[in-house]
């Protein structure tokens, strides 16, 4: 896999990890500690898609609100 490719399947988990979130968060009493590792390995993916864009050389790292 190349590591654009990658990315991008680092960016999709992102995406189900957000729309997750959002659901959990929905809820009349959310699970707040499954929100919490959640948004840990949200973190944690954007972090390794950060570290790929450098190792690739560009500047541009994702949006911090991403």
């Amino acid at each position: 896999m190349s590591i654009e490719a990658h990315i991008e399947s680092l960016s999709a988990k992102r995406a189900q990890l957000k729309q997750k979130i959002a659901q959990e968060s929905a809820h009349p009493l959310p699970d707040f500690m499954a929100i919490t590792e959640m948004k840990k390995q949200n973190l944690a993916l954007k972090e390794e898609m950060q570290r790929y864009l450098v190792m690739l050389g560009r500047r541009q790292v994702y949006n911090a609100s991403s």
